[in-house]
């Protein structure tokens, strides 16, 4: 029997790339998976129709909107009482010189890494009584080298890392644990570069979702509540 089995997990981004890699690996495992998608529902359903037999409900939100979030966990709450485990994937990238970047293009990126996970871990918390699961996404680089162009995505991440050990210390004699996977360059990663960037890559690879899913069956698993405040950096060594 699969550990996930009937576990309901909430993942956001779960229409394309990585959120819906987690999604089929999830209901792979048994779990039951709310699909949160912002426009592609066709992308949300069809992940749904490749496991016919797993429990998903593939629902519409804007998580960066604090009425579409409040929404949205009223949707959950009808649906299940309580979830298992929160994955915050959501992320825009952006890359330009400061100058160049209009404020508009920093004010998206911000809220969709880091106010996002604010706004779903606030209102997912009535869900996740007496324990539970908040997975977010962060970089490899969100605390080392400076990325001058990328600086509105670095500026989110390290956002991200300093909410999700806040959230780790508050809520943590609710037995809620809260960590960080901060992956480099992921295949189809919205960050992904050239293929000469696995030149910096000490494995000298892009990383695949099978390199990440070791790590989610790590910290949705029963026993890893004592895990909480980590960032689990998932880069072939990229950051070093």
């Amino acid at each position: 029997m699969h550990p996930l089995r009937d576990k309901t997990i909430l993942v956001t981004a779960a229409s394309s790339r990585t959120g819906a890699a987690i999604c089929r690996w999830l209901l792979g495992q048994g779990a039951e998976v709310v699909l949160v998608y912002r426009q592609t529902l066709a992308g949300a359903q069809a992940i749904r129709q490749e496991f016919p037999q797993s429990q998903s409900w593939a629902l519409q939100a804007d998580v960066t909107d604090e009425a579409s979030v409040t929404a949205l966990a009223a949707q959950v709450r009808a649906l299940r009482p309580r979830l298992w485990g929160l994955i915050n994937v959501v992320g825009d990238w952006h890359q330009a010189p400061i100058l160049e970047t209009p404020y508009a293009d920093f004010r998206s990126v911000i809220q969709s890494n880091l106010d996002s996970v604010f706004l779903l871990s606030k209102a997912c918390h009535p869900l996740l009584p007496g324990g539970g699961r908040i997975i977010n996404f962060g970089w490899a680089l969100g605390d080392r080298v400076i990325a001058a162009e990328a600086f509105a995505y670095q500026i989110a991440k390290l956002g991200v890392l300093s909410l999700s050990r806040s959230l780790a210390k508050q809520w943590g004699p609710e037995q809620i644990s809260v960590n960080c996977i901060s992956p480099g360059h992921l295949e189809n990663s919205i960050v992904k570069e050239s293929e000469t960037a696995k030149e910096v890559i000490p494995q000298g690879r892009f990383g695949t979702y099978e390199d990440l899913f070791p790590l989610l069956e790590l910290l949705l698993s029963e026993g890893s509540t004592y895990l909480t405040g980590s960032n689990f950096i998932l880069s072939g060594g990229y950051n070093l």
